[in-house]
């Protein structure tokens, strides 16, 4: 009779599964991080003097970003779940004869 009562949980632990409790959130991150705010553009003339003659041919930009430090801010969905490690299975190899 013990051995049916055993049989018996052993098929319902079998049956019934590891379900492993699961839930979700949401943190907060703040990451440092830099912002553009513009561009400073310079004009520099590219020139060619010589023998005392100097003749322009264009210009050059010379484009340099501004920036600033910022804080870059996001929601990251955070899981956490917790459950059951699976079995362990073990087997004795005897002594080689």
């Amino acid at each position: 009779m013990f051995k049916l009562v055993v049989l018996s949980v052993f098929i319902a632990v079998a049956a019934a599964g590891i379900a492993p409790i699961a839930y979700t959130s949401s943190a907060i991150i703040h990451e440092p991080a830099i912002a553009k705010v513009g561009d400073i553009v310079e004009s520099i003339p590219s020139a060619v003097s010589h023998q005392s003659s100097t003749v322009v041919h264009g210009k050059a930009n010379l484009i340099t970003p501004v920036v600033a430090p910022a804080v870059r801010t996001y929601a990251a969905p955070l899981i956490k779940s917790y459950g059951l490690a699976a079995p362990a299975y073990t087997a004795y190899v005897g002594p080689y004869y």
